[in-house]
């Protein structure tokens, strides 16, 4: 429905159900006139036809929000001056009374007024006796000299508005072809003063509580005397018909809205009430092979208001879960609750590290859907708002499940260890390649003792017997600038075997290198064709052949005959005497 304007305040909305009351009692008054002269039905007693359908009419919605128990005062003023005997005014509006009484709920209450040179009550009460309430109007209007005071009329009205008992929505409805004309001596000489100013200050006292309007029901062109009423209830409205055969449809119209602010006053306390969803159980449910069950359940909580949900629908907070049971479409009688089965289906999301394992958590449940009310279209003159989304439910859904595989643990251990190990593989390929050939140790100058070290493994220790010393070898493959590949001895050496004194070299294949004075010459591929001359350090290269298993003499440990030279360090050691000797 239509967005709520500010809330008047309580009187001024009840002073306005008054001026409603008020307009349907001109409309039904206006109906009556029409089906005295026109032999018609009152246009405000047949159903709109064009409501049928999915939506219920405003008939039927009145009867199913009992209109009747709302009570509503009117103040009926008919003009009673002798202008009236004109065309047959008068008794238009007499007989168009009948019907209007006779539409009137029994709790409302009935104050009919004529007005010429003074007011007179002719009913006040219940309409419970329509046709003895008309017979106690004056059979005729006139004599011709009657005035017209509208002033003393509007006294009386109001008289009747501010009674203990009085409803809280009330209209005034005044019949007139005339403009105030009041006799001599009446309270209210002229339009203005002192007089109408209280007038209208007990007018707008009243409307504090409650609901007041008037209407105005000109039976001529020329005079309403809406001026006078205006100026005393500020909300009213001059309903002028083309003529008073025309009354009956403009009084048709005021009764009717009188009806709908009636009806706004009845759903005036489901404003801003909708629907809400609650879960059941509140347990944890076992997400296994068919999924877990569980109730939602979606309450009206208006009081008089039936609503409807569409695109029903309910989604589980940040997880790949469906739910399934729920209708696309929901009707709601006020305050009804309705329940729906409904299946949890999927595999909850198992994270980052889809380890196999127990998953337990609450997850928020969402329902979706469009709420509103098939009252809305039929009542589209009423302001009425209710919450366009469904609220709740307040907590979400305990959902237990096994999730992940089963491999995941052994591929985070196992992927990470076969890559470490195919790393260390690759490093130990290029940087601990695998040694061949023959390593040539001698002194750097001159002639000496020689140590041939057959190369095998990625790492080795080397401890020469002729040339002494310790040191270490390592091999890692290279590829030249052009082109030729192999693998290159790292080198490191000290003389005495101290670390203090270790140096290092890089020996490729062929080449000859010196550390601490020993030179280094890396013979690659014993098992191959002579080896190219190994050039000495610092001058010419020489000839030096790969030694053969077998090629070295049998009495010897070394090329040359007899004994071999002993290193330098030896050959500084004194020679041991008899006493050192065991």
């Amino acid at each position: 429905m239509n967005q709520p304007p500010p809330r008047p305040r309580p009187g001024r909305a009840r002073a306005r159900a008054v001026h409603r009351a008020a307009a349907g009692l001109a409309a039904l008054v206006l109906t009556a006139l029409t089906a005295v002269t026109s032999g018609t039905a009152p246009a405000a007693a047949t159903a709109d036809p064009t409501r049928a359908g999915s939506s219920p009419s405003r008939s039927e919605i009145y009867s199913e929000l009992g209109l009747d128990r709302v009570p509503a005062d009117y103040v009926v003023l008919v003009d009673v001056s002798g202008s009236m005997l004109n065309k047959g005014r008068y008794s238009s509006v007499r007989s168009a009374l009948l019907p209007f009484l006779k539409g009137l709920s029994p709790r409302d209450y009935v104050a009919l007024f004529t007005f010429g040179d003074k007011a007179e009550a002719v009913y006040l009460g219940h309409p419970s006796d329509p046709e003895g309430i008309i017979g106690k109007l004056p059979d005729r209007a006139g004599p011709s000299g009657v005035r017209t005071d509208i002033g003393a009329a509007l006294d009386r009205g109001l008289d009747e508005l501010e009674r203990p008992d009085a409803a809280e929505i009330g209209s005034v409805v005044m019949f007139t072809d005339g403009k105030h004309e009041p006799p001599k001596g009446s309270a209210y000489p002229t339009s203005d003063g002192a007089a109408w100013n209280a007038l209208r200050g007990r007018a707008e006292e009243l409307a504090d509580g409650h609901e007041l309007a008037a209407y105005s029901m000109p039976l001529a062109t020329d005079e309403s005397g809406t001026a006078q009423l205006s100026g005393v209830i500020p909300d009213t409205t001059e309903l002028r018909p083309d003529s008073v055969q025309n009354l009956a449809e403009y009084l048709g119209r005021a009764a009717e809205r009188v009806r709908a602010r009636k009806a706004a006053r009845l759903i005036a306390p489901d404003e801003g009430k909708g629907v809400t969803a609650t879960l059941s159980p509140t347990g944890v449910l076992d997400l296994g092979d068919g999924g877990a069950a569980a109730t939602l359940t979606l309450t009206a909580t208006t009081e008089r208001v039936p609503l409807t949900v569409t695109g029903l629908r309910a989604t589980l907070d940040g997880q790949p879960l469906t739910v399934t049971g729920l209708p696309d479409r929901v009707s709601l009688e006020p305050g009804a609750a309705r329940r729906f089965d409904v299946q949890v289906r999927g595999e909850p999301d198992a994270g980052l590290l889809p380890v196999r394992r127990t998953w337990e958590a609450e997850v928020g449940l969402t329902v979706h859907g469009e709420v509103a009310t098939p009252w809305a279209a039929p009542l589209d003159d009423v302001r009425f708002e209710v919450p366009e989304a469904v609220e709740g439910p307040a907590g979400g859904l305990r959902l237990r499940a096994e999730v992940g595989s089963a491999l995941t643990l052994p591929l985070l251990i196992g992927v990470p260890l076969l890559v470490l190990l195919a790393a260390l593989l690759l490093w130990m390929r290029y940087n601990r390649a695998v040694l061949n050939g023959v390593l040539v140790l001698s002194p750097a100058p001159g002639d000496g003792p020689q140590d041939h070290i057959a190369l095998h493994g990625r790492r080795m220790a080397l401890a020469p017997p002729r040339i002494g010393g310790a040191g270490r070898v390592h091999g890692r493959r290279f590829r030249a600038d052009d082109g030729r590949r192999g693998i290159a001895l790292h080198l490191s050496y000290s003389p005495d075997g101290t670390p203090a004194r270790s140096a290092d070299a890089v020996c490729r294949p062929g080449e000859a290198v010196v550390i601490n004075g020993i030179r280094f010459a890396y013979l690659a591929d014993r098992d191959g064709p002579p080896a190219a001359a190994v050039p000495e350090a610092g001058g010419a290269p020489g000839p030096m052949p790969i030694p053969r298993p077998g090629s070295l003499p049998h009495h010897g440990d070394g090329p040359w005959g007899g004994s071999p030279p002993r290193p330098p360090a030896q050959r500084e050691r004194p020679a041991p005497s008899e006493r050192d000797l065991p």
